[in-house]
């Protein structure tokens, strides 16, 4: 019986596995995939973890990821669309296809999870320039979706 319980323990311990992948906003495949098969509490463990064990360059908290892979950063990874309509591109994450609400030091991991997606996404801002009000619509829309890449000099 013990043996039966170690072999248990053994198989049950190894078998966490995810994919983790990062798609930029050139592309709607993964430009990078790897399996994770270490134990992390976080997705931002995870993250931070991942990018460094693969030599990908980012610059990264525990809080978020502004850069990866040489993407826009601040004001380059802005569109300004019109006087009044701008888009402000930055990196997301997804679980399992959803985009959680929260930091990714917040998001704790069940070992339930199948892909964490990294993935670059943006918000709209729109201006009233007669009564100076402003509203961002919509929040970590994949740039990819968009009909042309928001930044083709990243693409070739």
């Amino acid at each position: 019986m013990k043996y039966l319980v170690a072999l248990f323990t053994l198989i049950s311990t190894n078998t966490f596995a995810l994919d983790f992948q990062i798609v930029d906003s050139c592309s709607k495949s993964p430009v990078f995939s790897t399996v994770v098969t270490d134990s992390y509490e976080t997705v931002g463990e995870l993250s931070l973890g991942t990018l460094e064990k693969n030599s990908i360059q980012n610059l990264s908290s525990q809080f978020g990821i502004s850069q990866m892979l040489n993407s826009p950063l601040g004001i380059d990874a802005m569109e300004v669309l019109s006087d009044t309509v701008m888009r402000s591109h930055g990196w997301c994450y997804s679980v399992d296809g959803e985009v959680p609400e929260l930091l990714m030091n917040e998001f704790t991991l069940t070992g339930e999870e199948k892909v964490i997606t990294w993935f670059m996404g943006y918000s709209t801002y729109i201006g009233n320039m007669q009564t100076g009000e402003a509203v961002w619509e919509g929040q970590c829309i994949p740039s990819n979706s968009l009909p042309q890449a928001p930044f083709p000099e990243l693409c070739e």
